[in-house]
């Protein structure tokens, strides 16, 4: 994700249309789409669902102005700002636990309370930590790269034209009651995420032309376009078993068939992967270790999923022992946990902080204000991110990264925010013609027009985004700029933004999935002045990003998409498409008996079966944390076609 419990996806998921549909114009009203905004999170991780047209639109012809931020010196580190604290800080991405791993005893864990009985792996309403601990994928995305490296596959390969993914599935995968794994398990799972009516998953499936089982290990996807996010936002969903749900699925007509409302009382949860469903209560539900996972089996002889969605009851239980691992956390919910014995892991995510500014804004005198680049470039320099990393996060968050593409695989590391610098900013707005004429503090441009700025953002929001967007006021004042904050309820929040569009920023924090799927934020084709499946919010247009979609849609290999999306981060960073405010991290709580946890940026609590109890030991030093992991054999895809 990395919003644990924000990550139901489902409604958002149903909303976004597939490249496809908006290329023919269909797709869901602008008020289903502002949940783009407010809860862009993943089952697993967040955003949009899939990638994948019959080609990219045009580039727009009239580009926005550029406006490159102006380079500035390196800031001066500041001091750690974390308190005294009696918690042991791990920010390695990739830690080494020494010891030996001891088997048994109970792990206990917090998940979403609502649809807690409800395991349709289709309509995916449970918490996903619910899910991803009895099925497994057949792609498992990479916890620190995000790169796809196999699990139930063996292996894949692209066809030379990119219209057909050949996946071969491992043959020692068994599913709880004994029975194999088959490609019919695969087709059929694929194919009711596809048709599934009630589907949160459907639109990754909007190219996919046909699935072929060609024999008992091999399967073929055949799509119509060349979709090279499938393997990344698809086939890392869990895989269900056939046999469980055919006969259900088969007894209804074609356009009338679901999962949901299956009896998962006569026919309890069967999956392949580490951890048995064993039983319910109200609250509860009890997981026991697979012993024949083809894996690596758990070491905890059961895990226990407790649904509670009050923040401060989960931070009470860990507090007290009765709750092993704890996410996600905020920094100031810390309190006195902070002298608490245990264990803080520093978790990357693939969450992004951003206000996409407003080209057209009806309510201003001057509807095209934010085209001005200086004003652009003024405004980014007058961001204090050190500042607030310091104040709002403990410095756990990376708030010189810039854009919105977080996935360290394709995120242009060379690109970078300016330091913060009043002077600077001053300065260009003086050149470009902002004046205060009248001596009251504000400045007008050429046309008398005052830089009265109103940002709107959901009042649903990360706190820690709210806090950053009340401090801007205060550093806008410093070159002339008055800054209003407008939070508003969701209802309103989605007709503000895609409907009368009366504002000149608008603040999201989004968490993605594996694979780059905001085409639709930052294109033309996408504005939603013009399309009412789109979701870029303020009439940006820029050709190079454009072509840079384009480029990216027909792609299917890892480096021909990384080329493609450090072009679209480089332009929307030229041509400033709004505030970039970082990567937050998420912070997770693991009780100091805890052994062998690891960060997994797709969901943080992925790993349990990795997890034992046992005593704190001397860990050998360990490497820095990974910044831009190297790309190993197996977390690429193959190279190699499959036979």
């Amino acid at each position: 994700m990395s919003e644990q419990q924000t990550r139901d996806l489902r409604p958002f998921l149903q909303a976004r249309a597939s490249r496809r549909q908006v290329m023919g114009g269909i797709g869901a009203g602008a008020a289903g789409l502002a949940l783009a905004g407010a809860a862009l999170s993943v089952a697993g991780q967040s955003s949009t669902p899939i990638i994948a047209p019959a080609g990219s639109p045009a580039a727009s012809p009239g580009a926005s102005p550029a406006a490159s931020p102006i380079a500035s010196p390196e800031a001066t580190p500041l001091p750690d700002p974390v308190p005294e604290t009696s918690l042991t800080i791990v920010r390695d991405q990739r830690p080494q636990e020494p010891g030996d791993p001891q088997r048994g005893g109970e792990l206990r864990l917090f998940v979403r309370a609502a649809d807690l009985h409800d395991f349709s792996p289709t309509a995916l309403r449970q918490d996903f930590q619910i899910p991803l601990t009895y099925l497994d994928p057949l792609i498992w995305i990479n916890e620190v790269s995000m790169q796809p490296q196999n699990w139930l596959a063996r292996a894949w390969s692209w066809s030379d034209d990119g219209l057909t993914l050949r996946i071969a599935l491992r043959e020692d995968v068994t599913w709880h009651d004994g029975t194999p794994l088959t490609t019919e398990d695969v087709r059929f799972s694929f194919e009711a995420y596809r048709d599934d009516y009630d589907s949160a998953m459907a639109n990754f499936f909007g190219l996919v032309n046909r699935i072929e089982v060609k024999h008992e290990t091999r399967i073929d996807i055949v799509f119509d376009e060349p979709d090279g996010a499938f393997v990344f936002n698809a086939a890392n969903l869990p895989i269900f078993q056939s046999a469980q749900y055919k006969t259900r699925w088969e007894q209804r007509p074609v356009g009338q068939r679901t999962l949901t409302g299956f009896n998962w009382d006569e026919s309890p949860p069967i999956g392949t992967g580490p951890w048995k469903f064993a039983g319910k209560r109200d609250t509860y539900l009890v997981f026991t270790r697979n012993d024949d996972y083809w894996h690596e089996p758990p070491h905890f002889d059961r895990l226990v999923l407790t649904a509670e969605d009050d923040q401060q009851k989960r931070l009470e239980a860990w507090r007290n022992g009765d709750a092993d691992v704890v996410w996600p956390v905020r920094a100031t919910e810390m309190g006195d946990l902070w002298k608490q014995e245990g264990q803080l892991f520093i978790a990357e995510a693939p969450v992004a902080f951003f206000a996409a500014f407003n080209f057209d804004n009806p309510a201003n005198a001057t509807a095209d204000m934010m085209r001005d680049p200086a004003l652009r470039q003024a405004l980014t320099l007058a961001v204090d991110r050190q500042g607030y990393a310091r104040d709002l996060f403990y410095g756990f968050i990376n708030e010189q990264a810039a854009g919105t593409i977080t996935q360290p695989w394709a995120h242009d590391d060379a690109l970078t925010n300016p330091a913060f610098d009043i002077d600077r900013a001053n300065q260009i707005l003086d050149e470009a013609g902002w004046q205060d004429t009248n001596g009251d503090g504000m400045r007008e441009d050429a046309n008398g027009n005052t830089l009265d700025l109103y940002c709107i953002v959901q009042d649903t929001e990360r706190p820690e985004l709210l806090a950053v967007l009340d401090r801007l006021g205060e550093n806008f004042g410093r070159i002339g700029a008055r800054l209003t904050v407008q939070r508003i309820e969701p209802g309103s929040f989605d007709t503000r933004w895609s409907q009368n569009r009366q504002y000149d920023m608008v603040a999201y924090s989004i968490t993605q999935y594996a694979a780059f799927a905001e085409y639709d934020l930052y294109g033309s084709a996408w504005d939603i002045r013009s399309n009412r499946a789109g979701w870029n919010p303020g009439a940006y247009s820029n050709a190079d990003v454009d072509a840079a979609i384009n480029e990216y849609f027909g792609a299917w290999s890892i480096e021909d998409m990384t080329a493609a999306l450090h072009k679209l981060q480089r332009a929307a960073n030229d041509d400033l498409f709004g505030l970039w405010f970082g990567f937050p991290r998420d912070l997770v709580l693991v009780r100091p008996d805890i052994r062998g946890y690891a960060p997994n940026k797709m969901f943080q609590t992925w790993g349990t079966r990795q997890l034992w109890r046992g005593e704190r030991q001397e860990a050998p030093a360990q490497p820095s944390p990974v910044a831009s992991p190297v790309v190993t054999e197996e977390a690429s895809p193959m190279a190699s076609p499959v036979s």
